[in-house]
């Protein structure tokens, strides 16, 4: 089962998680169909007009021989005329008759079966008869003609209402222009030059670059290098945030994978108030999924909290530059944290990231695994003299 877990966070839950709409465009889908109930419930309900007896359903149809066979037993004046009238408006065939009249000497119904022998002498007439193919040949063209238009017309009108709202869209948001214009958000003092809220592509990516010289050069001071180190930078607005990479020799062997991913949050509204990120490691060899969650400084005095989230693994109180060693069968995975800085708001004092950079070395461990013949990668420690080395 754990190893399923693992599987899932890493191939599944990533593709899902870039798959999943925002909850505006969720909303917008809804008031979509909202209105398009009301349109054609309300406002615009479908008619049925210009039917013709030729368009009646089988079982009414049926109904409709049998009344023009009493109109002509009935031997009233102008009986005939109705009869021929009722078959030619119908499209009704011979063969439709003979059907009925044999069902009816079935039933014992002698009387129905003789009116519909008088109907069908009527109907076998070149006139009547060529009247009726012609008037039921109409259904044959009729639906031909709406199954080509209909649905044309639907998907053009579709087409240019599409063409019409992505050209304002694009207007609006992407070319802001005259009174329409944007104008750019504050960047408040001390944020590192990133906004507070809703983290853009451009903002991820900028924040990104900031951290990746930060690596730690494990060569330069000594140390074993990692066979795998990535940096993961969460910053508030990304509320999809899932990284996972991949573990491999420098051979190409798979090893495992590791990750960082949102574990919990406070408060309500948009974007998420992350309050704890969860750290885990994947190794091929064992049936383990090891997680520990780094959590804010508030979430991790809260004991309610702490409780909640025991689950999902140890709890980490995070403090820049510390270090959080997750170890399985045959991989050592040390996350050090390189950037904090917590947001503010109505919630209590550091109790949501605002942004979150964390650096995820593995070693595979002697003791097991593809990497046997690997040195031992640094203890926590000595990690944590190598950060302050860099740092000064």
């Amino acid at each position: 089962m754990g190893r399923l877990v693992a599987q899932f966070r890493i191939m599944a839950k990533p593709v899902l998680g870039s798959m999943a709409p925002s909850l505006s465009r969720l909303g917008f889908v809804l008031f979509g169909l909202i209105l398009g109930l009301l349109w054609a419930y309300q406002f615009a309900p479908i008619r049925f007009y210009d039917a013709e007896p030729v368009h009646l359903a089988d079982g009414y149809k049926d109904q409709w021989i049998k009344a023009a066979a009493a109109d002509l037993a009935s031997g009233q004046e102008g009986a005939q005329a109705e009869a021929i009238r009722k078959l030619e408006d119908g499209g009704i065939e011979p063969e439709m008759i003979v059907e009925l009249r044999d069902e009816a000497q079935q039933a014992g119904n002698a009387g129905l079966a003789g009116q519909l022998d008088n109907l069908l002498a009527l109907a076998e007439t070149e006139e009547v008869k060529s009247n009726a193919a012609d008037q039921a040949a109409t259904i044959e063209r009729k639906p031909f003609r709406s199954f080509i238009f209909g649905p044309v017309g639907c998907i053009l009108g579709t087409v240019i209402v599409g063409i019409v709202l992505a050209l304002i869209g694009t207007f609006y948001w992407a070319v802001p222009v005259g009174k329409w214009a944007k104008k750019p958000a504050a960047v408040p003092a001390g944020s590192g030059g990133m906004p507070l809220s809703g983290a853009t592509h451009a903002d991820r990516v900028a924040a990104k670059r900031a951290v990746a010289d930060q690596k730690t050069d494990f060569s330069a001071v000594g140390e074993t290098p990692p066979v795998s180190q990535h940096m993961s930078t969460y910053i508030q607005g990304d509320d999809l945030y899932d990284d996972s990479f991949s573990i491999e020799t420098d051979a190409g062997e798979f090893l495992g994978e590791c990750g960082a991913a949102i574990s919990e949050t406070i408060g309500v509204g948009d974007p998420k108030k992350v309050t704890a990120i969860e750290v885990w490691l994947f190794d091929k060899n064992d049936i383990r999924t090891v997680t520990k969650v780094m959590m804010s400084e508030h979430a991790f005095n809260d004991q309610a909290l702490r409780t909640k989230l025991a689950p999902k693994g140890e709890a980490v109180r995070v403090e820049p530059g510390g270090v959080t060693t997750l170890e399985t069968q045959s991989l050592r995975l040390q996350a050090r944290l390189i950037d904090l800085e917590y947001g503010e708001g109505s919630l209590p004092s550091n109790s949501f990231f605002q942004r979150f950079s964390v650096e995820l070395a593995a070693w595979p461990k002697d003791d097991g695994g593809a990497g046997g013949d690997r040195p031992n990668p640094p203890e926590a420690a000595a990690f944590g003299d190598t950060a302050e080395l860099l740092n000064l």
